[in-house]
């Protein structure tokens, strides 16, 4: 899971985000979304507004 919290900590764009979710089950994004602080969780969430 580690791997997949920082790819989540390291996507910048929706394209990114998507690619994540082809990798990952739903189940495991959203285990480790919510691990994440509030901030990070924020920034991610900002960046699927884009869409």
């Amino acid at each position: 899971m580690t791997k997949l919290k920082l790819a989540m900590l390291e996507a910048e764009t929706v394209a990114q985000l998507a690619a994540i979710i082809i990798d990952y089950t739903h189940e495991e994004i959203m285990l480790v979304f919510g691990e994440l602080e509030w901030e990070q969780q924020a920034r991610i969430k900002d960046i699927w507004k884009t869409v």
